[in-house]
């Protein structure tokens, strides 16, 4: 719970904590307001003793029958070779190559899904990379099994690609099937070129992509609904050129884009440092979309690349629940989701992952395979990551609020406490900027319900 208080109490607890034994030294006001906050159980002392994940209990049942999701990588190929791909060599990950997943792979993963989905209601599979585009007859394989498969469930397909491949024929089977298409589009040509570029080649893909949303437009206009954007920003890019051109372009400017930094989770080499003049262009746009959330703009001068930095505040400060009771006993800091439950992903070799953000090449991120099914030793440790750093979680005041996941501590050796202890304050500051920011959108007016 977030409270204004005077310069009084704040001297007062800086001094002896939440001890009264002091508070006559108080004004009667402020003797009054210290008692009370004690009276309502604030001020105590709520560190959890064992870090312990309350999911751990029931995960096996989760994964057991409430399934409804499920990432197929149709292949380890690829059309292009982006500079910043966690594919390209810069990681300790794979490197692209000419493995693809067969049709029993397939059936195998699509079975595996319909076993463990018999709760869930809707089901969704995505197609995943490289590039999938380049399986086009073995995805619409998966949709045709799927669908009988699944018979009398409700069952929609993803699909993320660099739009290189979009042809008619694709676009037509696309929108026919009602696809959620993510395209990867960093912003204008000089940007979208600088590290989007073909197989030994220094060509860049920018002109084919916009000529394909254009194709988009004239064969399937009402499926352009259906076609969201993926931005991988570059600090060595301009920020400004490209925000300019996600606000701007006729084409895109009404579209959802979901702006993302260079992954620096599994990176064989540190990135450059910050560009200043980004850094600047970017909390301009902040401060706009501050101004928007208290009614001083419309929501149309709201940069696209911004835009969940106002969501975080609503829905993790704002919308977050105030509880009358302290911090459990047994608990576990916030960040991991289920592994194997919220996004599962199924490789071309038919192994399982928590998601298609961690090295396949880590065993130790491994949680099974088709044929034997889930490692549940394996989910667990994932899940209780928080254990690798206890006693640190066990004193961090941004306990509830950490977003680190298993994949945070991985070194491309083993799990390391030494690699997520290094992501520590960069969390820490994450979160106190959005409780900074949630106080002076509060102090100023804003009511937090319809925000973007």
């Amino acid at each position: 719970m977030i409270i204004k208080i005077t310069l009084e109490i704040y001297e007062y607890l800086n001094n002896h904590g939440s001890d009264v034994t002091y508070v006559n030294e108080l004004s009667s006001e402020g003797k009054n307001f210290l008692l009370d906050l004690k009276e309502q159980g604030l001020l105590k002392d709520s560190k959890p003793k064992i870090i312990y994940h309350p999911m751990t209990d029931l995960v096996e049942d989760m994964l057991k029958s409430n399934l409804s999701r499920m990432t197929l990588q149709v292949t380890q190929n690829c059309n292009l070779r982006c500079q910043y791909c966690v594919y390209s060599g810069s990681y300790n990950n794979r490197v692209h190559n000419n493995k693809r997943m067969d049709i029993e792979t397939a059936k195998k993963a699509i079975n595996f899904l319909k076993n463990h989905s018999q709760s869930a209601e809707d089901i969704i599979i995505s197609f995943y990379g490289g590039e999938p585009l380049l399986e086009m007859k073995l995805i619409q394989e998966c949709v045709t099994y799927s669908k009988k498969v699944f018979e009398g469930k409700k069952v929609s397909f993803n699909l993320t690609t660099n739009a290189v491949l979009l042809s008619e024929e694709n676009i037509e089977y696309l929108s026919k099937e009602d696809f959620i298409l993510t395209i990867s589009l960093d912003g204008p040509k000089e940007v979208h070129d600088k590290n989007r570029k073909f197989v030994n080649s220094d060509s860049g893909t920018y002109d084919i992509v916009m000529r394909n949303l254009e194709k988009i437009l004239d064969i399937a206009p009402d499926y352009i609904a259906k076609v969201t954007f993926n931005a991988v920003l570059d600090d060595e890019s301009s920020f400004k050129d490209t925000n300019d051109f996600f606000m701007k372009h006729d084409i895109v400017k009404n579209m959802i884009v979901s702006a993302n930094s260079i992954n620096a989770v599994n990176r064989k080499e540190q990135l450059k440092a910050f560009s200043v003049k980004n850094y600047v262009d970017r909390n301009y746009e902040s401060f706009i979309g501050m101004l928007y959330s208290l009614g001083r703009v419309d929501k149309d001068c709201v940069s696209h690349l911004i835009k969940k930095e106002i969501s975080d505040i609503k829905e993790k400060i704002s919308d977050r629940s105030i509880v009358d009771s302290t911090i459990p006993i047994k608990s576990h800091p916030g960040g991991p989701c289920v592994p194997g439950f919220q996004r599962p992903f199924v490789n071309a070799y038919g192994k399982l992952f928590p998601c298609e953000r961690v090295s396949e090449t880590a065993e130790y991120m491994c949680i099974g395979n088709l044929d034997d099914g889930f490692d549940m030793n394996r989910i667990k440790e994932m899940l209780n990551i928080g254990r690798l750093t206890e006693d640190n979680c066990r004193n961090c005041w941004a306990y509830n609020f950490c977003t680190q996941c298993v994949a945070t501590a991985d070194d491309g050796i083993c799990l390391s406490k030494e690699n997520r202890l290094e992501k520590c304050n960069a969390v820490r500051n994450y979160v106190e900027s959005m409780i900074k920011d949630y106080i002076v959108l509060k102090e100023n007016g804003c009511q937090f319900t319809n925000l973007v």
